[in-house]
């Protein structure tokens, strides 16, 4: 072991089982596991908190599920070279609104690293969550339930690293409305030929409006499915999302071609 890579090991406190084994990343672990058995697959994930014990739940989740978990109170870009990490999840659970979230994410993150990073955040930030945050993958904390927190770090994970479907399988990897065309493996979304470029946060919810085939998707069901939250709040943050969307569909609110408001509601397709 490398100086610099003992001394970065000495920053953190490693969680894992010695007799795990690491194969390929970006597979979901086999259940009902005893420590000591061979996980299938596992991945190293930093988990940052200037508070550990708020995160004591994700912490024991990740592990029982074949992370190696590494908690830190600060990241630092020579960390990943040295310990080769694919998920970074970072506690701001103490910021009530986007200016302690930016100076916390400052202090947790000086530089923004080129893999997956999924925030914790309090009910209060998520209602109030705007423009600024659309291009970051939140979670409400705490979460509902063990299953809820690892389809949160699955889904930040499969963002980063889109897996092609099987070659033929036509019907399940695309979408169509009109003249949109969504490719669920490539997370890419066009009109006629022309690419469109979205966010993950404008992806998902022109996904979940194409998969809905016109029904009425409630701001309510739209919190809960990419945010993982019910609790609105007076919070505008899924109409903020939807204005950015339609504004790179070149959609028009008050006679719309691919997204009509349900007032009250929420959103469905045009006719």
């Amino acid at each position: 072991m490398s100086n610099q890579t003992e001394e970065i090991m000495e920053m953190a406190t490693v969680y894992s089982f010695p007799d795990w084994k690491t194969t390929s990343l970006y597979q979901h672990p086999g259940a009902g596991m005893a420590i000591g058995d061979a996980c299938p697959t596992t991945m190293r994930a930093a988990l940052l908190s200037r508070s550990p014990g708020r995160v004591h739940e994700m912490f024991m989740t990740l592990t029982e599920n074949c992370f190696e978990v590494m908690m830190f109170r600060k990241w630092e870009p020579r960390l990943q070279t040295a310990l080769n990490t694919g998920l970074i999840i970072a506690d701001m659970t103490g910021c009530r609104d986007m200016a302690a979230f930016s100076k916390e994410r400052e202090l947790l993150l000086p530089e923004h690293p080129s893999i997956p990073v999924l925030y914790l955040v309090g009910e209060e930030l998520m209602s109030n969550a705007g423009a600024s945050l659309m291009n970051e993958e939140l979670m409400v904390w705490p979460a509902r339930s063990k299953d809820t927190m690892m389809y949160q770090v699955q889904r930040t994970i499969r963002l980063f690293a889109p897996v092609s479907a099987p070659a033929g399988d036509e019907e399940a990897k695309g979408l169509v409305f009109k003249d949109l065309t969504i490719d669920r493996d490539k997370m890419t979304v066009h009109r006629g030929q022309a690419p469109i470029h979205l966010t993950k946060t404008e992806y998902m919810l022109l996904l979940l409006l194409m998969d809905s085939k016109g029904a009425v998707c409630t701001r309510e069901e739209l919190m809960s499915k990419i945010w993982d939250t019910d609790f609105m709040g007076g919070s505008n943050v899924v109409d903020v999302h939807i204005k950015s969307l339609r504004k790179k569909l070149s959609d028009n609110a008050g006679a719309p071609r691919y997204i009509a408001t349900v007032r009250g509601v929420g959103y469905r397709l045009a006719d």
